[in-house]
């Protein structure tokens, strides 16, 4: 299980590495936190008001000339974005963050900017759903079985000869096929959401109906950090529902498991109990450690990612609901 997690650690590490190496996606915002204005991406000719974008922080000189002169009664025209235009700046931009962006764009277009990140959430969630189903049953029934993964690893403790590590090894690989776990399942699932995740950052940052809309009163452009600041309820309200909903997507396959044995009269042994679980105590501290990141970073970032992030999450614990249900129907 230490080796799985470390490899699994490796992989993050290296979509992480290879979607920042690959992307070659600029920051899209300027040093005042709003969106440059040639980053934006727009499905028809939209005229938006001027204060809500940058150009002063734009690199290239002619083209913040040329929109600065276009910019007229402190209203700015921004022409659509082709596919053609998304590949030229690169294959992610073309492939990934285009799509989502018009996406967001079209169903906004029809309702509001907040509805629009919802169902474009809604949407790529079923989308990832689909081509991953099996690998997240693999990654939930694997968090439900650690007093089983724990008990072995107990079993051979202090053996450290090689006939040990291969029985040991094949104890594991027997409980995997009971319970039909492909341990490097999850992997999948983090190889497809990472560049989603990604996808979905710059997208809602440079869809024109994010930078220039809102949600119920609420600018999807700006950031909690100014929701902070200004000690704005709605702001602070999305920004901490999005922290509890996304812990909770996190332990709830433990919660359902602890639920299932007490509903079940399963008495949970010493060295299955959490406090004394090595593994259960990594995979907490790891789910910490995640969710101090995601508060550093989403608390700068545009309130859409907040949004969007708080949806996710809902939709994982939704997810999770109901993969324990067919599980336990089995």
């Amino acid at each position: 299980m230490k080796q799985f997690l470390q490899k699994k650690a490796k992989l993050v590490f290296l979509c992480m590495l290879v979607l920042l190496t690959c992307t070659a996606c600029a920051n899209p915002r300027g040093r005042d936190g709003k969106t440059l204005a040639d980053q934006i991406i727009a499905s028809e000719e939209t005229t938006i008001d001027a204060s809500k974008i940058n150009y002063k922080d734009i690199s290239d000189k002619k083209l913040k000339k040329e929109i600065k002169k276009n910019i007229k009664d402190g209203q700015y025209t921004i022409q659509p974005t082709t596919f053609k235009d998304s590949m030229s700046k690169g294959w992610f931009e073309g492939l990934i963050v285009w799509p989502i962006a018009q996406i967001i764009n079209l169903i906004s277009s029809k309702t509001d900017a907040g509805v629009g990140i919802i169902l474009t959430t809604l949407l790529i969630q079923m989308l990832v759903f689909v081509f991953t189903r099996k690998s997240q049953m693999s990654t939930q029934r694997m968090q439900e079985i650690s007093p089983e993964i724990q008990k072995i690893q107990n079993k051979y403790k202090d053996k450290t000869d090689e006939r040990s590590k291969m029985q040991m090894a094949q104890e594991m690989q027997n409980l995997y096929q009971k319970y039909d776990i492909h341990p490097f399942g999850s992997m999948l699932i983090t190889f497809i959401q990472l560049p989603i995740m990604m996808g979905m950052y710059y997208a809602t940052m440079r869809s024109v109906s994010v930078v220039s809309g809102s949600f119920m009163g609420i600018s999807l452009a700006g950031t909690p950090l100014d929701g902070f600041k200004a000690l704005d309820i709605a702001y602070i309200a999305i920004y901490v529902l999005m922290v509890i909903f996304y812990i909770v997507s996190m332990k709830l396959p433990q919660w359902l498991k602890k639920w299932q044995d007490k509903k079940d009269n399963v008495k949970v042994k010493k060295y299955a109990q959490e406090e004394t679980n090595p593994m259960a105590n990594s995979m907490n501290m790891s789910m910490y450690f995640m969710t101090a990141m995601i508060c550093i970073m989403y608390i700068s970032w545009p309130m859409a990612m907040s949004f969007y992030w708080l949806v996710s999450s809902v939709i994982r614990v939704c997810q999770s609901l109901i993969l324990h249900q067919v599980m336990n129907k089995k």
